[in-house]
């Protein structure tokens, strides 16, 4: 046995609501102009989205963004040992490797003149990565055009890079 007046209190409730709520609805739409209303929220989405693409919606707040460490600084002096000078306009030995591409062997100055470089295939890949002061380097053997040696180096902080694929 079951008391049949709960049904009916439920679908008058119902009934009760969806008046509410079609009155309501009716007034709103009557109280707005609805072409303001298109252009104030199409506006405030494009705002959003812009927003969104230049990466101000996500950035992290000031106080979080200050407890964030500090990028790596490279060491001053590349952990390599590439097979002679680091390739370089200089014309120093060891030199810095400042005629590179990245970690990638480009040209170097031997006896007055600059020469074009290429990796050199002591190793299988040419080039080899080594940890160092927090971040990676990563080395490159390199044979110039007059039969000379060199070598280049990068220094990353992250992420490892492949050795057969240098950064740069």
């Amino acid at each position: 046995m079951s008391d049949s007046r709960v049904p009916d209190q439920q679908l008058n409730a119902l009934q009760t609501l969806d008046k509410v709520t079609r009155f309501a609805s009716e007034d709103l739409a009557r109280g707005i102009n609805r072409r303001s209303f298109l252009q104030r929220a199409g506006t405030g989405a494009f705002a959003f989205m812009i927003t969104l693409a230049t990466g101000k919606l996500l950035a992290p707040r000031p106080a979080a963004a200050a407890s964030v460490d500090k990028p790596v600084k490279p060491p001053v002096t590349p952990a390599c040992a590439p097979p002679g000078p680091y390739c370089n306009y200089d014309g120093l030995s060891p030199g810095e490797p400042n005629a590179c591409r990245g970690a990638h062997c480009f040209q170097h100055l031997n006896n007055g003149q600059i020469w074009q470089c290429h990796v050199f295939y002591i190793y299988p890949a040419g080039c080899w990565t080594t940890a160092s002061g927090g971040g990676y380097w990563t080395c490159c053997d390199c044979r110039c055009d007059n039969g000379s040696s060199c070598g280049c180096a990068q220094f990353s902080a992250s992420p490892v890079p492949l050795p057969s694929k240098p950064v740069g």
